[in-house]
C-alpha cells in the first residue's frame, strides 16, 4: 500500500466550501482541534457540520462563520459554560439546526456503516413522545413491522462526505491506535465517504502490530493520515494530556463577549501555522498537561 500521510495543510484541498463534515471526539475529549484550526485558516464557509457530542470543535467553527447547518445532539463547553456561538446562531435564526438525540445519531450512523437505508429506533417511545420526530421528517420515519403489523419508528442512514477523528498514533497506512475516550468515532468512520485521521504521531507499522487491541480504526477505512502533536488541544487526549482549563476558560469569556475580542481571537488563529499555535498557546504548559494525563488513573481512582 502507498503511504496515506499528508500535511495538515492538505485539508485546504480535501474539504471545500459547502462540504458535509463530521467531527469525532466526545464531551471535552479527543476532538480533532488541529483540523478545526486549519479549516479556520482556510476560511471555509457553508459547511454542513455534524457534531455528535460536540464541544470546542463545533463551537470554534461556528464562531468563525464556517458553518451554515449543524446536525447535533449536544454542543457544550461543559464546566466552562454554554456554547456562545451556537446560542447566537440559534437565536439569530441564520443557522440551520438539526437537533437529534445521541442515540438517534448512533442509529443513523450504524445504518450508514452497514450500508442499509435505515435503522429501527424505539428509543423515543411507542408512539414517540418527542417533538423531534415531527420536526425532522427527513431523519425520522415509520415502517410497518412485517411480523407484527405495527408501525415502528426508524432513523434514516446518516452519512457525511468527510469524517475527521483524532487518534493517539497511526502508521502510514492508516491503522490507528486509540487509548481513552472514543465517543462514537468507530461508527463515524464507517459512515463517511472520506475518512481523515489526525494523530499525535505517525509510527512504524510494527508499533501498531505490537498492541493490536488498540487498533480501533483499521487502515481499510482510512483515506488520509495527518500527524498533529497536541492535535486535540485544548480538549484532552488522555493518556497524552488533559484538557487545557485556562485556555478553555479564556475562550469561553472571549466568545461570550463576542464582537471585536472574538474577531481578534479568530484572526490570530487564522494568521498562524499550527506550529506557531503550539508555541504561542501551549508552550511550556504542555508539560503540565502531559503530566496530568500521565496521572489520569490516579486522579480518577482507577486501578
Amino acid at each position: 500500500m502507498e503511504s496515506k500521510v499528508v500535511p495538515l495543510e492538505a485539508l485546504d484541498e480535501l474539504i471545500g466550501d459547502g462540504d458535509s463534515v463530521a467531527l469525532g471526539g466526545a464531551w471535552l475529549c479527543n476532538h480533532p482541534m488541529a483540523a478545526v484550526r486549519q479549516l479556520i485558516r482556510a476560511r471555509r464557509r457553508e459547511l454542513r457540520l455534524m457534531s455528535l457530542i460536540g464541544s470546542a470543535d463545533a463551537e470554534l467553527l461556528l464562531a468563525s462563520g464556517a458553518v451554515s447547518e449543524l446536525t447535533f445532539s449536544m454542543v457544550t463547553l461543559e464546566a466552562f459554560g454554554l456554547a456562545p456561538s451556537l446560542r447566537r446562531g440559534a437565536e439569530g435564526g441564520e443557522l440551520k439546526l438539526v437537533e437529534l438525540t445521541a442515540l438517534s445519531m448512533e442509529a443513523g450512523l450504524d445504518a450508514a456503516g452497514r450500508n442499509i437505508p435505515f435503522m429501527p429506533y424505539p428509543g423515543l417511545g411507542s408512539p414517540p413522545t418527542s417533538d423531534l420526530v415531527g420536526r425532522h421528517p427527513s431523519i425520522y420515519g415509520f415502517v410497518t413491522n412485517p411480523f407484527t403489523g405495527e408501525s415502528e419508528l426508524v432513523v434514516r442512514a446518516i452519512r457525511a462526505r468527510v469524517a475527521i477523528v483524532h487518534a493517539l498514533r497511526a502508521d502510514r497506512f492508516g491503522n490507528a491506535h486509540v487509548d481513552g475516550t472514543f465517543g462514537m468515532d468507530d461508527d463515524l468512520v464507517k459512515a463517511a465517504d472520506t475518512v481523515i485521521v489526525t494523530c499525535e504521531e505517525v509510527v512504524p507499522t510494527e508499533v501498531i502490530r505490537a498492541d493490536p487491541h488498540m487498533t480501533k480504526i483499521p487502515a481499510f477505512l482510512v483515506h488520509h493520515v495527518i500527524e498533529a502533536p497536541f492535535g486535540a488541544h485544548p480538549t484532552s487526549h488522555v493518556p497524552r494530556y488533559s484538557f487545557d482549563a485556562p485556555e478553555l476558560l479564556r475562550y469561553a469569556e472571549i466568545a461570550t463577549a463576542g464582537g471585536d475580542a472574538l474577531s481578534a481571537y479568530l484572526d490570530e488563529l487564522a494568521g498562524e501555522s499550527e506550529e506557531q499555535y503550539r508555541s504561542r498557546v501551549i508552550g511550556e504548559r504542555g508539560k503540565v498537561l502531559a503530566e496530568i494525563g500521565n496521572q489520569a488513573k490516579i486522579l480518577t481512582g482507577a486501578q
